[in-house]
C-alpha cells in the first residue's frame, strides 16, 4: 500500500517538474521574443523608413500653393497712379443649388422652387442692368436652362470691381445665403491704368506667353522685379471631408508685396504733347506714326514721351504700339547740322556765324548734288557769298558739306570722334529696353566713299535715334554739360523712398561760350528759317528743323542704287524738330518727330512738327504760371479807360477789346445770341459792328 502509494506520489512529482521545465522554457522564450521585438521597435524608429509608394496610401497628400504678392504701382513724379493692382471679380453661380432638397419635400417642394424661379427672374433683370451684355431674358433662359442641366458652375458676366460687385450681391436671390443663391465669386488681381493710354508704351507691360516667351516692356518690364515683389507658398493637406487646410508639418513663406515705382513723367505735361501731335497729325493719313519727347533741361528728367502709330490697316487709328522714340534709328536730316557746327566751333575752324563762304553755285567739288537753296539765295540777294549763320537758316546742305570736308577732308577721323564724344555713335544706359543703337558710318567701315564726309556733316549716313538727338540739343541748352536722360526718379515702399535714381552726368558736348553762339544760330531758325512757324509761340523756341528721305526695305525699291524710292517714285519721309524754349533760359528741351508712309508728297520739320512744338509751347505756357512776368516794385500801371459797347438801335454792338463776359452782357442785351473761340479778349466780331441784324440772330466772336 505504501510503495503504490510512493509511486503516485513520484509520478506527480515528476509531472510537476515536467510542466516547470515546459513553463520556464515558455517564459524564457516570451522573454528572448520579447527583447527582438525591443530591438526590433528600436530599429524601426531609428532606422526604418516607409516606402513612399505605400505612405500615399495611409498618408493624405500635401500641395504647395503659391500666394501671390501685390504688385507694385508707377506713380507720375507728382505721386499721381499711372498704373496700379486692383481686385477684380468673376461672378459664377450654382444653378441646381437647392433643387435635390426642394424635390424631397413632397408637400412644399414644388412650392419652393416656383418661389425660387421667381426669385431667378429678378435676379436676371438686375444681372441684365449691371452687366449690360444679355437681356434679362436671355439671362433667366441662361440660369433655368443650366438648372435643368444640373451644371453647379456657370459663368455670369465678365469681371467687375468692387463697387459693381456689392451691387450684384444685393440683387435678389443674389442677397440670400450661398446654399440658397447658389452664389460663387473668384477674386483676381488686375492692372489698371487711371490715364488710359497716356505713355502706354513707356509704361509698357508685362506678358507670359507659352509660344513666344516672356514679354517685358516699358517700365512694367525692366523694373519687374521691383514690381513684382517675391511669392510666398504653403503647404496644404486635405481632410476627410476633401477640404484643403494648412499643413503645420510643412514650412511657409509670407508673400511681400512689390515695391512702387516713382517716373519722372508730368501727366498734365504727357496730355498735353498727347493731344497736341493728334491734333496735328489724326486727319493726316499719309502720317505712319509719330513722338514727342520733352525733357527737362537741368536734370535730363524725362516729362513726356508719346509715340503713336498707324498698323497697316488703311484708316486705322492712333496707338502707342511701338516705342518710336528711344528705338527708330534713322537718318535725322538736317538737324544733324548742328551737330557738325558744334564740331567746327570748338575746333575754331568757324569763329563766328557771320563769317562768309562763297557760294559756288551750290556745288561741292567731289560728287555732292547741287543745292538749289543756294541758287535761290544768288538769285534773290545777287550775291556770291553766304554766312555761316544765312546757311543755317535755310539749312544749306552745301555750306556744311563745303565747311566739313574743307576742315575734316584730310583727317576725317576727328570728325567721327567728335559723334561718339557727343553720344551719337553709341547706346548708352536707359531706363527702359530697346534704345537703338546709332550707325555711324565712319572711315574705317566698308561702306566709305568719298561723299561720306559731307553727307554726313547735313544729316545722312548716320543713323540715330530720337532719344539721342533730344540729349544732345539739351546739352546745348544747358551750356554744354550734357545730361542722361533719365525715366525713373526712385523706388519707394509705402512713401518711403528706398533707392534714389536722379540726375547724373553723361559729359561734356562744348563749352558755354560755344553753346551761347549756338543757341543764337538756333535762335535765328525760329525767327528768320525754316521754322518760322514757331516766331509767333508764347513763350521764344530755339531749336531745328530736319527732314530726311527714310532708306526703304529691299522688298520696297526696285533698282539698288536708289533705296529711297520704290517703282512709282514714291518716298518716305522723316520730318523733325528739335530744340529748346524759352531760349533766355531754357526749362525744356523738345522733339517732335513725324514718319510718312510711302507717298509722292514730303513733310517737312518745319511744317507738322513744328507746328505741334508750337501747341505744346503754347499749352505749357496756359497751364504753367512759370513764366508770367513778374511786376517790379516800382512800375508805371497803364493808363485804364472805360469803354461802353457803342450801339444803335438794330445794330449790332461794338464790342472789340472788351473781355468775354463783357462782350456777352453787350451782345445779349442787345438781342443778339453769341458764340465765340479763342481765350482772352474780343479780337474781331462778325458780324462788323454797326451792321443792322435783325434780333435773334448770332453774332461771333474772336477772342485772342
Amino acid at each position: 500500500m505504501m510503495k503504490t502509494e510512493k509511486r503516485i506520489k513520484d509520478k506527480v512529482l515528476r509531472g510537476r517538474d515536467r510542466v516547470g521545465f515546459i513553463l520556464d522554457l515558455f517564459y524564457a522564450l516570451v522573454f528572448l521574443l520579447s527583447i527582438v521585438i525591443f530591438v526590433r521597435l528600436v530599429h524601426i524608429q531609428l532606422t526604418y523608413k516607409v516606402d513612399p509608394s505605400v505612405e500615399r496610401l495611409f498618408r493624405p497628400t500635401a500641395t504647395k500653393r503659391t500666394e501671390t504678392p501685390v504688385r507694385g504701382s508707377i506713380l507720375a513724379a507728382d505721386g499721381r497712379i499711372i498704373a496700379i493692382s486692383t481686385p477684380l471679380y468673376q461672378v459664377y453661380m450654382d444653378c441646381a443649388v437647392q433643387k435635390g432638397v426642394f424635390a424631397q419635400d413632397e408637400k412644399k417642394g414644388k412650392e419652393k422652387e416656383e418661389k425660387w424661379r421667381s426669385e431667378a427672374r429678378e435676379l436676371s433683370a438686375g444681372l441684365s442692368d449691371i452687366y449690360r451684355d444679355k437681356t434679362a431674358a436671355e439671362y433667366y433662359d441662361l440660369i433655368i436652362s443650366s438648372r435643368e442641366k444640373n451644371r453647379r458652375y456657370v459663368k455670369i458676366g465678365g469681371k467687375i470691381d468692387h463697387e459693381t460687385l456689392q451691387r450684384v450681391k444685393a440683387l435678389p436671390l443674389f442677397n440670400r445665403t450661398r446654399n440658397i443663391s447658389g452664389l460663387i465669386i473668384e477674386q483676381f488681381d488686375s492692372r489698371q491704368y487711371p490715364y488710359g493710354s497716356l505713355a502706354r508704351r513707356t509704361i509698357g507691360y508685362v506678358k507670359d506667353n507659352q509660344t513666344y516667351g516672356n514679354t517685358h516692356i516699358g517700365i512694367e518690364g525692366r523694373y519687374d522685379y521691383v514690381l513684382h515683389g517675391k511669392d510666398g507658398y504653403e503647404w496644404l493637406r486635405k481632410t476627410e471631408m476633401s477640404r484643403k487646410v494648412h499643413s503645420y508639418d510643412s514650412t511657409s513663406v509670407k508673400a511681400v508685396d512689390g515695391d512702387d515705382v516713382r517716373t519722372t513723367i508730368d501727366i498734365d505735361i504727357q496730355d498735353l504733347a498727347d493731344r497736341a501731335l493728334r491734333k496735328q497729325i489724326t486727319e493726316e493719313n499719309r502720317v505712319s506714326g509719330a513722338c514727342v519727347i520733352i525733357m527737362e533741361v537741368e536734370t535730363g528728367a524725362i516729362r513726356a514721351m508719346v509715340n503713336l502709330q498707324r498698323d497697316s490697316t488703311e484708316g486705322s487709328p492712333l496707338q502707342e504700339r511701338f516705342n518710336l522714340a528711344i528705338s527708330q534709328v534713322g537718318e535725322p536730316g538736317s538737324v544733324f547740322k548742328t551737330v557738325t557746327l558744334t564740331s567746327l566751333l570748338e575746333d575754331g575752324y568757324v569763329k563766328s556765324l557771320d563769317e562768309t563762304l562763297p557760294t559756288n553755285h551750290g556745288v561741292v567739288p567731289g560728287g555732292y548734288r547741287q543745292d538749289v537753296h543756294i541758287l535761290d539765295y544768288e538769285r534773290e540777294t545777287g550775291r556770291k557769298e553766304i554766312t555761316v549763320k544765312h546757311g543755317f537758316e535755310i539749312s544749306s546742305n552745301y555750306v556744311f558739306a563745303h565747311l566739313a570736308t574743307k576742315y575734316y577732308g584730310d583727317q576725317p577721323q576727328n570728325f567721327f570722334d567728335k559723334l561718339y564724344t557727343y553720344k551719337l555713335g553709341e547706346k548708352f544706359d536707359f531706363d527702359i529696353d530697346g534704345l537703338g543703337t546709332p550707325q555711324i558710318t565712319g572711315p574705317k567701315s566698308p561702306t566709305w566713299s568719298r561723299t561720306t564726309l559731307g553727307t554726313t556733316a547735313y544729316g545722312y549716313s548716320a543713323a540715330v535715334s530720337p532719344l539721342h538727338l533730344v540729349t544732345f540739343y539739351n546739352a546745348i541748352a544747358n551750356r554744354g554739360k550734357m545730361m542722361k536722360p533719365y525715366l525713373v526718379e526712385d523706388i519707394e515702399r509705402n512713401g518711403r523712398i528706398l533707392r534714389k535714381h536722379g540726375p547724373s552726368i553723361l559729359g561734356s558736348v562744348c563749352s558755354p561760350a560755344t553753346a551761347d553762339t549756338l543757341k543764337r544760330a538756333l535762335k535765328a531758325v525760329t525767327e528768320e528759317g525754316t521754322a518760322t512757324r514757331l516766331k509767333n509761340a508764347k513763350l521764344p523756341v530755339a531749336g531745328k528743323t530736319g527732314t530726311a528721305q527714310v532708306a526703304l526695305q529691299p522688298s520696297e525699291h526696285p533698282r539698288p542704287h536708289d533705296a529711297y524710292h520704290d517703282i512709282q517714285g514714291r518716298k518716305k519721309n522723316q520730318g523733325t524738330f528739335v530744340g529748346f524754349f524759352p531760349v533766355d533760359n531754357p526749362k525744356y528741351s523738345i522733339l517732335v518727330t513725324v514718319y510718312s508712309k510711302l507717298s509722292l508728297a514730303s513733310f517737312y520739320g518745319g511744317t507738322l512738327p513744328a507746328m505741334t512744338v508750337k501747341e505744346i509751347v503754347d499749352g505749357l505756357y496756359a497751364i504753367r504760371g512759370d513764366w508770367a512776368p513778374q511786376v517790379g516794385r516800382a512800375a508805371m500801371m497803364p493808363r485804364m479807360e472805360i469803354k461802353d459797347a457803342v450801339e444803335e438801335e438794330g445794330t449790332v454792338p461794338d464790342v472789340r477789346g472788351f473781355g468775354l463776359i463783357d462782350a456777352i452782357y453787350a451782345i445779349e442785351n442787345g438781342g443778339y445770341r453769341c458764340n465765340y473761340e479763342g481765350s482772352g479778349h474780343v479780337k474781331s466780331q462778325t458780324p462788323l459792328p454797326g451792321t443792322k441784324v435783325k434780333k435773334g440772330e448770332t453774332v461771333k466772336l474772336v477772342l485772342k
